[in-house]
């Protein structure tokens, strides 16, 4: 039973993300801006469970929202959306610190640090994630939005989770990093990885009028950073659960747990595919 509702919710999650990278736009800042909301609200109610009463929610979501949404405005040219996004961001940025003169912490710079973390955790990845559907328009691809990179970065991730979960429960024997997550191993790492090669070169293949304005090493290459990046960004989510106590950050989403959970491997993946794109196109 928990098998299929696992199965339902990945196919339900899979799609949405697929149609609304797919669309761009409105679809894509809207879908993105929700998972930064959604994990910056989880993350802070984590912390005030876990950690004594350390943020004030509703400014944690509101802060990370605002980053956000200045970013993925300024990136689609709508600047002076961006700029009324970018104005409340300050405004929260001023609030943040002022909120701690009256919330009588025992240690005030945690919870400021605890309040802004999403900022960087979340909402800085997702607004990278809305910049990548721009970049290929200065690469040689059309103009204006393409889903390619996007499409490929999640592909790549969701190829490692799978094949690193059927790899590793079927042959895996030795621990990856068993101090943060024990039944992680190297062997279920491996299949990750050639699984995920696998795809990005499929992909690139069966696809040539999305993927072909790059060649299939640049691919290949995205694959490894996504390989690497994505699992370091699965132990960081480990590693904070670990020391919560906690075994899913939620339940938001059935069978998968919660948002952090989902996408752990994005956080740290969208970054390093960003830099991987910005040194390979644009410092030659």
């Amino acid at each position: 039973m928990n098998f299929l509702i696992r199965t339902i919710t990945a196919i339900i999650y899979a799609a949405l993300m697929l149609f609304c990278i797919q669309k761009g736009g409105v679809w894509c800042t809207s879908l993105f801006g929700l998972v930064t909301a959604l994990t910056a609200n989880e993350f802070a109610g984590l912390v005030n469970r876990h950690k004594g009463s350390m943020t004030c929610r509703f400014l944690t979501v509101l802060t990370a929202l605002a980053f956000f949404l200045g970013c993925a405005f300024l990136f689609r040219s709508y600047m002076r959306t961006a700029l009324v996004f970018w104005s409340l961001f300050s405004v929260c940025l001023i609030a943040v610190p002022v909120n701690e003169l009256f919330a009588k912490h025992d240690s005030p710079i945690t919870g400021m640090a605890y309040t802004l973390f999403p900022v960087l955790y979340a909402a800085l990845p997702m607004a990278l994630l809305v910049a990548l559907g721009y970049m290929p328009g200065h690469v040689g691809a059309r103009p204006g939005y393409s889903p390619a990179l996007p499409l490929m970065l999640f592909l790549c991730i969701w190829a490692n989770d799978v094949g690193a979960y059927c790899t590793g429960c079927t042959i895996g024997r030795h621990k990856l990093f068993e101090r943060v997550s024990p039944k992680k191993t190297w062997e279920g790492s491996i299949g990750g990885a050639v699984f995920t090669l696998a795809v990005a070169g499929l992909v690139s293949h069966l696809v040539p009028s999305m993927y072909g304005m790059l060649p299939l090493p640049v691919w290949l290459g995205m694959g490894l950073v996504t390989i690497v990046s994505g699992t370091l960004g699965d132990l960081v989510e480990s590693l904070m659960k670990r020391e919560m106590g906690i075994k899913d950050s939620g339940k938001i989403l059935p069978g998968h747990g919660g948002i952090l959970d989902r996408f752990d491997s994005a956080f740290l993946a969208i970054p390093a595919v960003t830099i991987y794109f910005v040194c390979l196109l644009y410092l030659k």
